[in-house]
């Protein structure tokens, strides 16, 4: 079905997916929310690809609700995907049936702050965005629990390069690449970054703390000396890796003796 089907964006009703706390392992999730009426009229069933075209482009996946209070000429979209529609509540889009393409590169740059090239970044990258639907110019987020607490923040990340174009879609297969030069807030679709409404969310299950330790890092959370536990988490956690650098020097030395092991094995076989 090529039809366009116009309808007005509002709030989604599930905006879980932006709820950042508690759900850093989970792929985005880049959802439509359209009332089963709709749906069902329209030929779409759950986790359909559609296009969604605002004052810019972007891509989501279909999801039937019951239209209790919902018009059925209303589409219900999260912050994120609003965004990178540019679209605000209550303005028009347009929706309509997505090719699937797979994606066989994706490029994608940090916004607001530079990053070392590793392989843990296109590793953490594949696995935030497996399954998950892009168009190129997007602004996303990696949900990794690792880079945040490395971090300190929510890492940004705009998709700069997409190959094919056109609505991709990440798979297995999916060769990510991420820049190191980082691409400043304004030079983003839109001038300020969606609001997650970000939550601390660290937590004693996160963590095997003693209830001490729990204790010292509230205490120093009543002193004003940081302003969430995970700030506090991520500053012991560099001064760890710093203290005890000897680790991972000898680390890196057995590393490479395995290396070469395994590359000896393959040349013997």
């Amino acid at each position: 079905m090529d039809n366009e089907f116009r309808v007005s964006a509002i709030k989604s009703r599930l905006d879980i997916p932006l709820d950042i706390a508690g759900r850093f392992q989970q792929t985005p999730k880049y959802e439509a929310q359209l009332s089963r009426e709709v749906s069902n009229k329209l030929g779409f069933v759950d986790g359909d690809l559609i296009e969604i075209h605002g004052n810019r482009t972007t891509a989501a996946r279909v999801v039937s609700i019951e239209a209790d209070g919902v018009d059925g000429d209303s589409i219900g979209l999260n912050n994120l995907v609003r965004n990178n529609a540019r679209v605000s509540l209550d303005e028009t889009v347009t929706i309509r049936r997505a090719e699937l393409k797979k994606a066989r590169r994706i490029v994608l740059a940090p916004i607001g702050k530079r990053l070392k090239k590793s392989e843990l970044l296109k590793i953490v990258a594949k696995k935030s965005f497996l399954d998950t639907p892009f168009v190129e110019g997007d602004v996303t987020y990696l949900r990794s629990k690792i880079m945040r607490y490395l971090l300190g923040s929510v890492t940004w990340m705009r998709v700069v390069k997409t190959d094919p174009d056109g609505v991709i879609v990440a798979t297995e297969d999916t060769d990510f690449e991420v820049v190191s030069d980082p691409i400043m807030p304004g030079e983003t679709p839109f001038t300020e970054l969606p609001d997650l409404e970000l939550e601390d969310d660290v937590n004693e299950k996160d963590f095997s703390l003693s209830e001490d330790e729990w204790a010292k890092i509230n205490t120093l959370l009543g002193l004003g000396l940081f302003n969430s536990r995970m700030e506090v988490i991520t500053f012991f956690l560099r001064e760890g890796i710093q203290a005890r650098s000897d680790i991972f020097e000898k680390s890196g030395s057995v590393m490479e003796q395995l290396n070469q092991l395994k590359n000896n094995v393959k040349k013997a076989s």
